[in-house]
């Protein structure tokens, strides 16, 4: 009786009931020309993240080339791979077909930004490819993008308040290659001036391949209004809709791609520029590893491929400043007639305006009187820092934050600030007494719900509205209302706010980035008001914040920061990376390093998980990574090394 025939008894075990059946090697017809796929194989450990080497099948040859995605047999199982290399012969004698096709992936252009952005932030390859091409679906690939225009908007000459703006638009339209950065001027739209550059764009080179980088699905909604032509490439889309735009943008028929962060890697054919917007807007820095950042990924796909790099933002971040310092990108900043109109509009909270408010308000007695002098003009906008009802408190007497000996921020039980006990919200002690002396304390920030209902008590019969995260306004008409919104929510007014006040003007936090992200905030409201409308900061007159937006001169600022950041060793003027894991792991790894390229230790940060971070001069950072890259590699391949996790280049700390 032969295998196919053999019984068994019932007696015996399950095991041995199962059929055995013969071992049949598959006959596969290996193509000729470059027979070899070096691969890089989708493993979850960092020592097996190099190429392998498999044989091309001629029968899926034409879709196995340099950036498709495959599958291979790998440790027994079917694995996904993305083919990297095409070679006629291999080291290796015993070598696996592949197993099938997928489809197109990477192009060789973007397949080469995978491999460096991996390297520059000592991450795998395959974490990378997964946030630069979407996951192949079927579901929904017939339904259309929700938010595609159908019909594009009238051009209007939008760089004619820049200084730099109409040399700008020539140097594009000559297929010129341009670095620049550019600051909102007084009263723009920043998504006709983006419109306005892929015109200029087109103008030389109508199939000329754009990607256009905005932070959010609002964004994308706003630009893909001014220019109808683009595929949208974005988390926001469905995952069928998401990778249908991809393919469009793959095979060459989607030329112009608009898109949040994943949009950098998109595989535009004839890339001749990326545009950004709001680069210092925290959604373009990834929160899975290997924590790319999309501002650095398009400085780099630019130096790489030598397209044009145009960045903008309602400031100037200190990043791109030292980008322009450096002289590698050129700074565009509004002409002098636009911020002649705007200084004399500015309003501050100067000494004899103070005298004149002997109550010291948190909404002072020149806001009061913009808000009730513009109302009959239209909308007006208050800005605040943050959402509730009284977040924060301060020193009657002195002015110093209301803080417990513990470091718990004082809390009262009841929103009248006369009459209740002062009670830790950390520890509950009560009776709080500040080292001035004084007892009595005043509002720091009261938030957007407090300061809608002030404002209503005020201004009776007016309609307010109120615009945060949970629900964002984001167009009013020119009818009078007031506006009361957080950062991030505010709203565009048709034909501009009548009058914007930005109260709150003080950092919410202790960072490396708080001033900044405080005058990205400021000039985010203060751009939304109309010509000659007044904007009225309330902020300490004699800080740089308010200097800046009083001159207009947000280049001013991310200059002087620049410059207190290099002093002090700190980026953008260093790189940094950021090592997270057991204390004894972390100091190890930080050794090490130190040996091979002399990184300067800060830490280490003892909690949950121990922090140390590690900084080397700019010119260094190719070493750094490098060092830690080979590092990691090491520790993986031993699986009693704890795990340890590296952040290169955060962007605050």
């Amino acid at each position: 009786m032969d295998q196919e025939d053999q019984l068994f008894l019932l007696a015996d075990p399950v095991v041995a009931r199962k059929r055995v059946r013969p071992v049949v090697k598959k006959i596969v017809e290996i193509t000729e020309v470059n027979p070899i796929a070096r691969v890089r194989v989708n493993v979850p450990v960092s020592h097996l993240d190099r190429d392998f080497d498999y044989l091309v099948p001629a029968a899926i040859e034409a879709r196995c080339r340099i950036g498709d995605r495959v599958r291979v047999r790998f440790s027994g199982k079917l694995a996904d791979a993305i083919v990297v290399d095409r070679i006629p012969e291999s080291e290796f004698t015993k070598l696996a077909p592949i197993e099938r096709a997928i489809g197109p992936a990477l192009t060789p252009e973007t397949l080469d930004l995978v491999q460096a952005v991996a390297h520059r932030y000592v991450g795998m390859f395959w974490d990378v490819v997964r946030a630069a091409v979407p996951n192949k679906s079927r579901a929904g690939a017939n339904r259309q993008s929700a938010i595609k225009a159908e019909a594009p908007v009238s051009r209007v000459n939008v760089w004619a308040t820049y200084s730099q703006g109409r040399a700008l638009l020539e140097k594009l339209s000559s297929g010129e290659c341009v670095r620049a950065i550019w600051a909102s001027a007084p009263a723009s739209l920043w998504w006709e001036e983006m419109a306005e550059l892929v015109h200029s764009l087109h103008e030389s080179d109508s199939e000329a391949g754009i990607i256009l980088l905005v932070p959010d699905a609002l964004s994308i909604e706003r630009l893909v209004e001014a220019i109808p032509s683009s595929e949208i490439i974005s988390t926001h889309l469905g995952q069928g809709q998401r990778y249908k735009n991809f393919l469009e943008v793959h095979s060459g028929r989607g030329r112009i791609v608009v898109g949040t962060r994943s949009a950098v890697f998109a595989p535009v054919e004839n890339l001749k520029a990326i545009i950004m917007w709001d680069d210092f807007n925290d959604a373009y820095a990834d929160a899975h590893a290997p924590y790319w950042d999309a501002r650095e990924v398009a400085a780099l796909r630019s130096h790489k491929t030598g397209c044009s790099l145009i960045v903008g933002g309602f400031s100037r971040s200190v990043t791109t400043q030292s980008w322009c310092e450096s002289g590698w990108c050129e700074s565009i900043t509004a002409n002098k007639f636009a911020v002649d109109a705007v200084r004399s509009q500015v309003r501050t909270l100067t000494d004899t305006a103070i005298e004149r408010d002997p109550h010291q308000s948190r909404i002072p007695q020149i806001a009061w009187q913009a808000i009730h002098e513009s109302l009959p003009l239209g909308p007006v906008l208050v800005s605040v820092g943050r959402r509730g009802y009284i977040p924060a408190f301060l020193c009657k007497d002195c002015g110093e934050r209301a803080m417990c000996v513990c470091g718990g921020a004082i809390q009262q039980g009841n929103r009248n600030l006369g009459g209740e006990q002062l009670t830790c919200s950390r520890c509950g002690t009560t009776g709080w007494r500040c080292d001035c002396g004084g007892t009595q304390i005043k509002a720091l920030a009261i938030g957007a719900e407090r300061t809608a209902e002030e404002l209503g008590r005020a201004f009776a019969g007016t309609p307010v509205v109120w615009s945060q995260q949970e629900h964002v306004v984001t167009d009013v008409d020119s009818q009078s209302r007031i506006v009361v919104a957080t950062q991030g929510a505010e709203p565009f007014a048709k034909n501009g706010f009548a009058a914007v006040v930005i109260v709150d003007m003080f950092a919410h936090s202790v960072s490396l980035t708080a001033s900044e992200s405080l005058l990205r905030r400021t000039f985010s409201a203060a751009v939304r008001a109309k010509v000659g409308a007044p904007i009225v900061v309330t902020g300490d007159p004699g800080q740089r914040e308010s200097q800046a937006v009083a001159r207009w001169d947000s280049p001013w600022f991310a200059g002087r920061e620049l410059q207190d950041r290099s002093q002090a060793h700190l980026p953008p003027s260093t790189r940094v990376a950021l090592i997270i894991g057991e204390r004894d792991a972390v100091l190890a790894v930080a050794a090490k390093v130190q040996e091979r390229v002399g990184a300067r230790l800060m830490g280490p940060i003892d909690g949950e998980n121990s922090k140390v971070f590690l900084m080397v001069r700019r010119a260094d950072g190719n070493a750094l990574s490098q060092a830690l890259g080979q590092i990691m590699h090491s520790r993986s391949a031993d699986p009693k090394n704890s795990f340890v996790r590296i952040h290169m280049d955060p962007r605050d700390f």
